[in-house]
């Protein structure tokens, strides 16, 4: 029987295979990708024994490698981060090798000193990407508001703020724009700009809130 952890990042994954006595079987660093770490695991085990777990901890690419190398037929666990850090901080020496080592005697420790997280369905993490992108352009739109607001404020110029329908700042935005020019400040070149910016955000809101 043997367990493999896997330290992943961005472009390469540290991977460590041990026994069910924690000893290294093999270990190295392929591509992250889920095809490169299959082989790389088969490979080295082709014939030997089962594949009791693969570990890994959560974290931004988490999700995706769970699902393909379950799909290839990999024992996958998602080990929580917290969890995961505490015991690797053991290690004197924290190196991407020494993390996928650590990751591997953790799953081989078994469920009961282990927190696995559950992996969101492919549907589940479409719905949360809507909404990060969305809660991103609503941020957006209210940093290019107070940037107009402070603008004007700098100048004796308060554009009204409340509750706001689409359009509604815009609107309220140009009547400053024209109380300024009667008091011979010239702003309507810069702030129009910023004005097709937020009227861009506002009309992208609007697509992914429905």
């Amino acid at each position: 029987m043997y367990y493999v952890g896997l330290d992943v990042s961005q472009k390469l994954t540290a991977i460590c295979i041990v026994d069910n006595k924690g000893k290294v079987i093999a270990e190295g660093k392929i591509l992250t990708l889920p095809s490169d770490i299959y082989s790389w695991v088969t490979t080295r085990l082709d014939g030997m024994g089962t594949i009791v777990k693969v570990g890994l901890e959560t974290g931004a690419m988490s999700n995706w490698l769970c699902h393909e190398l379950t799909q290839l037929g990999l024992p996958m666990v998602c080990l929580e981060a917290f969890q995961a850090h505490r015991f690797l901080e053991a290690h004197r020496n924290k190196t991407d090798r020494n993390d996928a080592r650590g990751l591997a005697q953790l799953v081989r420790m078994g469920e009961a000193f282990i927190k696995p997280v559950t992996i969101r369905s492919q549907a589940s993490q479409e719905t949360r990407a809507a909404l990060a992108l969305r809660q991103q352009l609503v941020k957006q739109k209210t940093a290019v508001e107070n940037t107009i607001g402070g603008i004007f404020k700098a100048f004796g110029l308060i554009v009204q703020r409340g509750h706001l329908g689409k359009g509604t700042f815009q609107r309220r935005v140009v009547e400053k724009l024209c109380e300024a020019e009667i008091r011979g400040i010239n702003l309507r070149e810069a702030v129009t700009s910023a004005l097709a910016l937020h009227q861009t955000l506002e009309e992208q809101i609007t697509v992914l809130t429905r």
